[in-house]
């Protein structure tokens, strides 16, 4: 009889097999529960002062979801404290993240090209204004920008176009364009 070979990398990609029994105990026990403040986590029998799964009490919920219907997602505020998995929120500290500020940079660029050929336009892109985002397996960006066409106006200048994009972002693939538009008018 033979020794039993220690598994395969195939067989054990994780290496789990070769820790120590100790080792492999750490890795098994589970997490402790996260802390919370004792301040947000209070609850109370107020409707209002509540919060649900996400942290938000219904109050909140109810501007938020407000706020998503009536600007379709360009303008939500920030709800500090609550849990943004699978909400419109908006970016903000976009300059202190250089990495999300060149995708938002690079997303409403590309989405001004994707407008421009769909319409035949010039605009060039110049800034972004706002942008929001929901995190889902990437990020779909909620994008307000400004463009400014080949266009002169009466007085001679160019003025500049605010734009409003919807794009997604996954991670590790190719972007998706919803549409872009001139932002509508409040």
């Amino acid at each position: 009889m033979g020794s039993i070979a220690p598994p395969r990398d195939s067989e054990d990609p994780s290496g789990f097999e070769q820790q120590t029994p100790q080792k492999k105990q750490k890795l098994l026990a589970k997490p402790p529960p996260p802390q919370r403040d004792e301040q947000t986590s209070k609850k109370t029998n107020s409707d209002s002062e509540s919060e649900d799964e996400d942290g938000m009490t219904a109050e909140q919920k109810e501007r938020y979801l407000k706020q998503v219907l009536e600007s379709e997602g360009f303008e939500v505020d920030y709800f500090p404290g609550i849990s943004y998995c699978c909400k419109i929120r908006p970016l903000i500290y976009l300059d202190e993240q250089p990495i999300l500020n060149q995708n938002v940079k690079s997303c409403s660029e590309w989405a001004i090209r994707r407008f421009n050929s769909d319409n035949n336009t010039n605009y060039q892109f110049v800034e972004v204004l706002k942008a929001n985002s929901v995190f889902c397996a990437g990020n779909e960006f909620y994008l307000t920008f400004t463009a400014k066409d080949d266009v002169v106006d009466a007085d001679g200048d160019q003025s500049p176009v605010i734009f409003q994009a919807k794009v997604y972002a996954p991670i590790g693939g190719e972007k998706e364009y919803y549409f872009c538009r001139p932002k509508l008018k409040s």
